[in-house]
C-alpha cells in the first residue's frame, strides 16, 4: 500500500510552514509597545512617546492579546470588509493564518493578506510574499513573492533581507531584475 500524501494535503503543509516560519517576522506584533498597526509613515524619532494602537483596532489587538479569536475576528471583520489593510493583516496573520487558532483557515488567510499588501500594508507584503515564494495556498511565483518582500523589506520588515537573500538564490540574474522593476513600479491601491 502506497502512503503518498494528497497533493492538496501537501500545498496545505507548505503553506501552514511557510506562514509558520513567516509569523515569526509578525510575532512581536502583539507585544507590548510595537509599531505594528502603524501605518507605512517613516520612524518617528524616539523621543517622541511610544506609538499607540489605533483606537478602532484596539479592541481587536486586546482580544488577539487575549487569545479570543472568536471576539477579533468579529471586531476585525467589518474593518477588513471595509478594505482596512490593517484590519486585513490581523485578520489574515493573527486569526485565521495563525496555526494555534482555532479559526485556523489558509483559504481565508491568503486573500486577505494579499489584498493588504496590494493596499501597500509593510507586514502583510511580506507573509504575502513569501507565500508566493514557496508556492504555498497560491501558485508559485518567485518574481512576484520577490517584488512583495522587497517592498516589505524597504519598510523595515523585519528579517525580510534574509528571505530575499534566500529567494535571490533560486532566481536567475533576469528574473531579480524583473522583480527589482515590478517593486520600483508598484503603487499600492485604494
Amino acid at each position: 500500500m502506497s502512503c503518498q500524501a494528497d497533493p492538496g494535503d501537501v500545498q496545505e503543509m507548505r503553506l501552514h510552514r511557510t506562514l509558520t516560519a513567516i509569523i515569526t517576522i509578525v510575532a512581536s506584533a502583539l507585544a507590548p509597545g510595537v509599531e505594528v498597526l502603524a501605518q507605512t509613515a517613516p520612524k518617528q524619532p524616539q523621543q517622541q512617546q511610544q506609538p499607540q494602537v489605533d483606537p478602532d483596532l484596539k479592541p481587536a489587538f486586546d482580544a488577539l492579546r487575549a487569545r479570543d479569536y472568536a471576539k477579533a475576528e468579529r471586531l476585525l471583520k467589518p474593518l477588513a470588509d471595509r478594505k482596512d489593510p490593517r484590519a486585513q493583516f490581523l485578520l489574515g496573520a493573527e486569526v485565521y493564518g495563525y496555526d494555534k487558532s482555532p479559526l485556523y483557515n489558509l483559504a481565508k488567510a491568503i486573500p486577505l493578506l494579499r489584498d493588504a499588501a496590494e493596499r501597500g500594508f509593510p507586514r502583510a507584503m511580506a507573509l504575502y510574499g513569501a507565500a508566493l515564494a514557496e508556492g504555498a495556498g497560491v501558485p508559485r511565483d518567485k518574481v512576484e513573492g520577490y517584488k512583495f518582500l522587497a517592498l516589505a523589506s524597504r519598510q523595515n520588515v523585519p528579517d525580510t533581507e534574509v528571505l530575499l537573500a534566500r529567494l535571490a538564490e533560486e532566481m536567475s540574474d533576469e528574473e531579480v531584475e524583473r522583480a527589482k522593476k515590478a517593486a520600483d513600479a508598484f503603487v499600492p491601491r485604494q
